[in-house]
């Protein structure tokens, strides 16, 4: 049991990760967000109402009042759901985080750097992330907000769509001290 657990710890890490990830790449203004969250050595700790291993599936479900901490940075959702590989040559769990989904209100917050969205879904393998419903990315004064945000991982590139209209932002210059 103790190797899903570390699995569990992995992928909040790196959900955590992926939902900052878009601050930085939103908009030039904010430069390095949430890099504090690359602090790896940091212990992270998780908190649930509820957890449902499911070996069988090669998931963990972590459900009610989900917080994750690492350092500094909070991640906050109604319901988080971890996949992991398993070992080819065992067939047990492998610990390598393939899939994140976290939904009911996902927001993440690090200093003055907040990410929020309905939902989101991590695939590590393809090394995406997506942002779906209400989402805002913000820090300091700036903010931008709009409808999807999905994000490549391995570029960094990322794409804001709207809900139907236009996306929005607010950027202030002077909230930038980089």
């Amino acid at each position: 049991m103790a190797r899903p657990a570390l699995a569990f710890a992995v992928a909040a890490f790196a959900l955590a990760v992926s939902l900052l990830a878009p601050a930085s790449a939103g908009a030039q203004a904010f430069g390095n967000a949430f890099e504090g969250m690359s602090n790896s050595k940091e212990p992270i700790q998780i908190e649930a109402d509820r957890l449902e291993v499911l070996d069988s599936e090669g998931s963990a479900l972590f459900e009610g009042n989900v917080v994750v901490n690492q350092g500094t940075t909070i991640l906050k959702t109604s319901r988080l759901k971890v996949y992991y590989s398993r070992d080819a040559k065992t067939d047990k769990p492998g610990g390598n985080v393939r899939k994140i989904e976290a939904t009911g209100k996902v927001a993440v917050r690090s200093g003055d750097q907040f990410a929020s969205a309905d939902s989101a879904l991590v695939d590590m393998q393809a090394q995406t992330a997506t942002l779906s419903g209400g989402v805002t990315v913000s820090q300091g004064s700036n903010v931008l907000s709009g409808c999807k945000l999905s994000i490549n991982m391995a570029t960094n590139a990322a794409r804001l769509t709207p809900c139907g209209g236009r996306v929005s932002g607010v950027l202030t210059p002077s909230s930038n001290s980089n």
